[in-house]
């Protein structure tokens, strides 16, 4: 799809936020307000007391990706203090949403944008999260099946009013 025909971290920071937005939103999305479907019954089930701790202790989809990126960050603090151009917030986040949409996004890696250069840094056509720590790449690969998974999660195959 083109994803790597472009240097998506030369781009401008309000540019990239609009990626993260369109990654994370799902493609059924509608942005025009409708009305509730006839088809719904007016009398709420009753629900047990379990079932309403269970919906009240899940989280939202947004709330599970912040974790992911915390997580992330903890991580990679070294590199985070270390490298803080190649290694920012903005790179992970965008990293994160583009394995939860399963897209292939990557800010990349460039060894001109260290601070301190290491001779040793080979410029490599890998990503960004080819870079990470072995426990930062597996907490990845759970945000990609998470976000393989997302269909069996709350309001599932309902699609997002944005209104």
């Amino acid at each position: 799809t083109g994803e790597s025909t472009l240097d998506i971290s030369t781009l401008a920071p309000a540019i990239l936020v609009l990626f993260v937005l369109m990654m994370y939103l799902p493609p059924y999305t509608t942005w025009l307000p409708f009305g509730e479907s006839s088809s719904v019954k007016d009398h709420p089930r009753e629900e047990t007391q379990g079932v309403r701790l269970l919906k009240s202790t899940l989280l939202s989809q947004l709330s599970y990706l912040a974790i992911f990126v915390i997580a992330i960050c903890v991580t990679e603090r070294e590199k985070l203090k270390e490298d803080p151009l190649n290694f920012n917030l903005l790179s992970i986040v965008v990293e994160v949403v583009s394995a939860y949409g399963n897209v292939g996004f990557s800010m990349g890696y460039s060894c001109s944008r260290q601070i301190s250069p290491d001779g040793m840094c080979t410029d490599r056509w890998t990503g960004f999260a080819g870079r990470w720590s072995d426990s930062g790449k597996l907490i990845l690969i759970l945000v990609m099946l998470f976000g393989r998974m997302k269909k069996f999660s709350m309001k599932a195959g309902k699609s997002w009013k944005l209104s």
